[in-house]
């Protein structure tokens, strides 16, 4: 990412406090109750395919966490500066929150009616992200998904009966009841939609356009498929890890979009017009070590563009303490696995992880 002292472009965070996109995400971390006969009954009727078929068809990024796993408030502190170990179940807690941010929305009402509720998987799709008016993190157009295999009744009439008393509004939809709330982030003004659109699931989104369609599509209009199979992305992907997900860069974006590398020097990460897109994978209990693989054109110099995306941070230390390892699968697709056994080192990865997914946060 360079050096970037003159311009707006993300920078990084040496403390783990800004690592994530929200200061508080929803995490995993306690247990909850099964329900008889429920968990195979939502989940035959509402799959992974299913969810990525409501997408918007201009998706650009997914992230995906498989359960089970329950939810949780977690507030990230200051860390003391101990380069701790890192435990399997702080870093779970981390890619967990990273999919889960959005549901922090809604003034705490959303978590206070789903905590120690147990989820099956969730996801977030994201699009069209921009630099905010000053720091923070970029806005975007997106929705975070999370499935239960609880039909979720009772919470969400409590939390619309909550929400009645402090959401801008409450309005419906596409024939569902959504509760809008805004939020004051640094300079920026978000606006979050909350959803209930069937038994088991939730929907949070930042845009109103994005909900719409994502409901439309799911009562039945049809259209062309958000990142179809037919990405090289996909060739990539290890949909039965614990965490994985992949962003196929849009073009059309570049120009509004800090994070993108298409537009030569403009370009906050290492600029590359021949870019694909990229894809990620984790398994905390098998290993410390997530996999990003990053897709390129044949022509490119993809060893130097796939390192120089981790490079140059202006932490060498910490830097090292990743261990980066790249490795060419074939011509023009870079593996790269990290080192997420101590802290510091796994902070600045995820600074950096997320810009690259588009969620970048200027400092």
């Amino acid at each position: 990412m360079g050096d970037m002292e003159h311009s707006r472009a993300p920078r990084i965070a040496m403390n783990i406090h800004w690592i994530l996109f929200f200061a508080v995400v929803i995490l995993a971390g306690c247990s909850g109750q099964k329900t008889a006969g429920g968990s195979s009954t939502i989940r035959d009727r509402i799959d992974l395919k299913r969810v990525l078929s409501w997408l918007p068809p201009d998706t650009e990024t997914l992230q995906v966490a498989n359960g089970p796993f329950w939810m949780s408030n977690f507030a990230i502190g200051e860390q003391e500066d101990n380069n701790h170990e890192v435990t399997t179940e702080e870093l779970e807690k981390q890619f967990e929150g990273l999919t889960l941010g959005l549901f922090n929305s809604g003034k705490g009402l959303l978590e206070k009616h789903l905590d120690g509720k147990k989820v099956l998987f969730a996801l977030e799709g994201s699009r069209h992200f921009r630099p905010p008016v000053g720091l923070g993190g970029l806005p975007f157009e997106g929705c975070a998904v999370a499935v239960f295999p609880d039909d979720l009744e009772d919470q969400r009439d409590a939390f619309m009966k909550d929400a009645a008393g402090v959401a801008v509004r409450i309005e419906e939809i596409e024939g569902q009841r959504v509760a809008e709330f805004e939020e004051q982030m640094e300079q920026d003004r978000w606006t979050f939609f909350i959803t209930f659109p069937e038994k088991g699931v939730v929907l949070v989104s930042t845009s109103k356009q994005f909900l719409l369609e994502m409901l439309a599509r799911k009562r039945g209009v049809q259209g062309q498929i958000a990142l179809p199979d037919s990405l090289r992305e996909w060739a990539y992907v290890n949909k039965t890890a614990k965490f994985w997900g992949l962003r196929h860069y849009d073009k059309l974006q570049s120009k509004y979009d800090p994070t993108s590398p298409f537009g030569g020097k403009k370009s906050a990460n290492s600029p590359d017009e021949e870019a694909v897109g990229l894809t990620y994978q984790c398994d905390p209990k098998t290993g410390r070590r997530p996999t990003v693989i990053y897709v390129t054109g044949a022509r490119a110099e993809s060893r130097k563009i796939a390192a120089d995306r981790f490079a140059d941070t202006g932490d060498p230390e910490r830097m090292a303490g990743l261990h980066i390892q790249h490795r060419e699968l074939s011509l023009g697709v870079i593996q790269s696995t990290f080192d997420l056994s101590h802290s510091q080192p796994t902070a600045l990865f995820f600074f950096i992880f997320m810009d690259h997914l588009g969620h970048a946060l200027y400092l």
